[in-house]
């Protein structure tokens, strides 16, 4: 991007962000809420800089939210430590040899700091004057919801003195994400419960391997979509070679896949099959109605090499039938699925996403598919509510039709993400699971949504859903059924979104991976409110 279009960037980025604050300003205090009190630990941060403290604490005395207590750390002092300046607050203290870390993980250190909820500020962060007013709000969730013990912040960072602000809006809690790099910084509060209940065995070398040690432990997580941190930071970066999953391979596979005809499809996509290394590979095909003799062929051929197992139905075409009758006929601990048309030029991915379906948190594994002309076809799935009565869902792919060199907002095409439904055209899963959700709906959805109504429902059932950043794994879509603008298709999508919109009425209106801010669906590059 040239200077010219970051000078744009940042200042379509800055009047959106004050007119945010404007309209926020203007709506606060019609809520009537406990006030929680909020400690906030000042740390010197990578710049040891009374001057930058200073910044930090001015922000702290215009916010309008008063229940807030500050405790400074560590050698480097501000200037400003007067506490009759900070009467209208809970108070200002200091604690020279208080590491911030040690709150996280010796519980002696709890007498230090009062609050119900904890912020942690490096020196030079700033806060938007109702930062903590929206943050103790979320404390007060509509009736039926539990009070979150961690919210994630929207923020925006500033690499330097010369930099402009990058802002940061967040998918949410992820916490595959999180592993995979520190894209939440100090942009987030967390409960003394929280604390208290959930300390590492081994003190915790920073705040992001602090919030490592939550991605396994399910706390109950806030989402507050507005940019009210400004953190002295860059924006982060995953490692440049991902490290190795170190998840438990699995002992056996199946894969299953449904076809009709189309032999020059099928046999691209069992290519792979040749070159996979696992011991106990079963291979189940789910024909329906197969007549072209170079498909019968092609079976013979996949029996006497894979010792390919050969299901036959006839009847009305029922994808979901098809798939459950596959898994079915099969004994391995984990399932792929793969469409007929997808084609997998490296087997290890394969491996790689059976690995990730063992993990007991996840119930559905999908992959980062590319057209032929390597472009992204699907990264992971995002659900909107229609705008028409009559296609009432919107089922939209991250990033499609960006290049595959591309890493995408916040490097979604390069990380292990959460959605709430991957693409079915391929997609890993353990046998229990699928047995627990009880498989693809037959009767309400037999073709089309089946794959979304599976993920949800592993969802629903406290499973994970992710999308892994595979490589060379293509997909043309709807190459079996051929175009998905036909009337009939239109019909069946129709008749499938209505169900779709009753069954998951809340997922589609809220969901959790689709920043409010940021337009990823269906579109090469995100795009931004100011960008409109």
């Amino acid at each position: 991007m040239s200077e010219a279009d970051n000078a744009a960037a940042f200042a379509g980025y800055n009047a959106w962000r004050r007119s945010r604050l404007d309209e926020r300003m203007r709506s606060s205090g019609r809520q009537r809420v406990w006030n929680h009190l909020i400690t906030v630990v000042l740390y010197e941060g990578t710049v040891a800089d009374p001057e930058t403290m200073d910044r930090t604490l001015s922000s702290l005395q215009g916010q309008t939210y008063r229940n807030i207590e500050i405790v400074v750390t560590g050698p480097c002092q501000p200037t400003r430590l007067d506490p009759s300046e900070f009467v209208g607050l809970r108070g200002l203290f200091v604690e020279q040899g208080l590491d911030p870390l040690t709150i996280l993980s010796e519980p002696a250190a709890g007498h230090l700091w009062r609050g119900s909820h904890i912020v942690f500020a490096a020196a030079g962060t700033t806060f938007d004057p109702d930062a903590f007013d929206l943050l103790n709000r979320m404390l007060s969730p509509l009736q039926g919801r539990p009070s979150p013990d961690l919210i994630v912040c929207d923020h925006d960072r500033i690499a330097g003195t010369e930099s402009s602000p990058t802002p940061c809006f967040l998918p949410g809690w992820d916490p595959d994400l999180i592993v995979a790099m520190d894209y939440v910084g100090t942009a987030f509060m967390v409960s003394r419960k929280l604390i208290l209940q959930q300390r590492p065995a081994k003190r915790s070398a920073s705040l992001h391997e602090w919030l490592c040690h939550l991605a396994n432990r399910n706390p109950v997580v806030g989402h507050l979509a507005e940019p009210v941190m400004h953190l002295p930071t860059s924006m982060p970066r995953p490692p440049a070679v991902a490290a190795s999953s170190g998840h438990t391979a699995a002992r056996s596979i199946a894969i299953v896949i449904p076809n009709r005809d189309k032999p020059e499809l099928l046999r691209r996509c069992v290519r792979f099959l040749d070159f996979i290394e696992i011991a106990e590979l079963e291979v189940v095909i789910v024909d329906h109605a197969s007549t072209d003799p170079a498909t019968l062929a092609l079976y013979a051929e996949l029996e006497n090499r894979h010792r390919a197992r050969i299901l036959r139905i006839d009847g009305r075409f029922n994808f979901s039938r098809m798939v459950n009758l596959g898994v079915a006929a099969s004994t391995a601990e984990v399932v792929i699925l793969v469409n007929n048309d997808v084609e997998v030029t490296d087997p290890r991915e394969v491996e790689r996403m059976a690995a990730h379906a063992m993990r007991p948190e996840v119930g559905a594994v999908g992959a980062r598919l590319l057209y032929a002309d390597h472009t992204v076809q699907h990264a992971g799935v995002l659900l909107l509510p229609g705008q028409k009565q009559e296609h009432p869902v919107l089922a939209q792919h991250v990033l499609r039709g960006a290049p595959d060199s591309s890493d995408g907002y916040l490097h979604a095409l390069r990380t292990i993400r959460n959605y709430q439904a991957v693409t079915g055209a391929i997609i890993a899963t353990r046998r229990t699971v699928f047995e627990q959700l009880g498989g693809f709906d037959e009767v309400s959805l037999p073709v089309e949504c089946n794959d979304i109504d599976y993920c949800l429902s592993a969802r629903a059932a406290g499973l994970r859903v992710i999308s892994l950043p595979t490589q060379g794994v293509f997909h043309p879509e709807s190459s079996t059924r051929g175009s998905d603008t036909t009337p009939e298709v239109g019909r069946m999508r129709g008749a499938a979104m209505k169900v779709m919109a009753q069954r998951w009425r809340e997922a589609v209106d809220h969901d959790p991976f689709c920043n409010p801010h940021t337009d990823m669906g269906d579109r090469p590059n995100a795009d931004f409110p100011w960008n409109r």
